[in-house]
């Protein structure tokens, strides 16, 4: 890969919230970016909302002005696919974690992109194996997770599929590490990978220590921040994340694993079930009561 940095250019699809911040991320470490969404408005919100958070740092004094700018020339925008993808030695998926949602844009990337293009899928729950059959070249798929915000958070998860050759997974390892990230190799598929797979065990436990009796959700979540230095308890994240969200993701865990474990909890479902969705509606596990 090449245009100077050694990894790209890079084509992002989707201009969502993570993709976006994806983005920018690799701009600031001079890759060339082409950003795309079949909506101009999403286009527009994700440069709007990167261009405010790299400016803040600049008035922070963390980030030169200069190198700020030339980071947001870097990205440009497009709703035609074909010409996002063109030339794009590295593709990075980031549309919604939804199947059928990532197959058609799967699919859609696998006629568009170069046959040498290294193609990532951003999941945080669906391993690029349930879309190897998709792409041309299977060998170049695998997933790079980024955690959220994809800007400030260092971790990123490489994951290695069965298809997935040594040299693609050795390509996108440099890749995370030039644009400022750090890496961690997940050497086989495996439900959540590393970091949202510890997290979301914690939380299963945390709910049915709640939902058992032994703890308060508020001294729970207090034991978690006090006692392991969590700067979050796992019920305030929970309402971060929406629990309609979390709801699904353990759905897609008892789902591929067929482990009881993954399980949505009643205390869960409840509230998903009367609207309580955490944070983006005011009411869930911290708020509203």
């Amino acid at each position: 890969m090449g245009d100077g940095t050694g990894v790209g250019p890079l084509c992002v699809v989707g201009a969502g919230a993570m993709g976006g911040q994806i983005a920018h991320q690799a701009a600031l470490y001079g890759v060339d970016v082409r950003l795309f969404s079949r909506s101009r408005e999403r286009l527009d919100g994700a440069q709007q909302q990167c261009a405010g958070l790299l400016r803040k740092r600049v008035e922070k004094g963390k980030l030169d002005g200069a190198e700020c700018e030339a980071a947001l020339q870097r990205v440009s925008t497009t709703n035609d696919l074909a010409e996002a993808l063109t030339g794009a030695a590295l593709v990075i998926e980031s549309v919604a974690e939804d199947r059928e949602t990532k197959r058609a844009v799967m699919e859609a990337i696998g006629r568009h992109a170069a046959a040498d293009a290294i193609i990532g899928t951003n999941s945080s729950t669906l391993p690029s194996s349930l879309f190897a059959a998709l792409v041309p070249n299977d060998e170049r798929l695998l997933n790079i997770h980024f955690m959220n915000p994809a800007l400030v958070m260092p971790l990123v998860e490489v994951v290695r599929g069965a298809h997935t050759s040594d040299a693609t997974v050795q390509a996108a390892m440099s890749f995370v590490r030039v644009i400022g990230k750090a890496p961690v190799l997940v050497e086989r598929e495996t439900f959540g990978f590393v970091a949202n797979r510890i997290l979301f065990i914690a939380m299963q436990e945390a709910f049915a220590l709640v939902e058992n009796g032994f703890v308060s959700i508020s001294d729970c979540d207090q034991a978690v921040r006090d006692g392991l230095g969590w700067p979050m308890g796992p019920f305030a994240i929970a309402d971060l994340v929406g629990l309609d969200v979390v709801e699904a993701i353990l759905e897609e865990g008892h789902g591929q694993t067929g482990e009881e474990r993954w399980t949505p909890p009643a205390l869960l479902r409840e509230r998903v079930a009367r609207g309580e969705l955490g944070r983006k509606r005011g009411r869930g596990f911290t708020l509203g009561d």
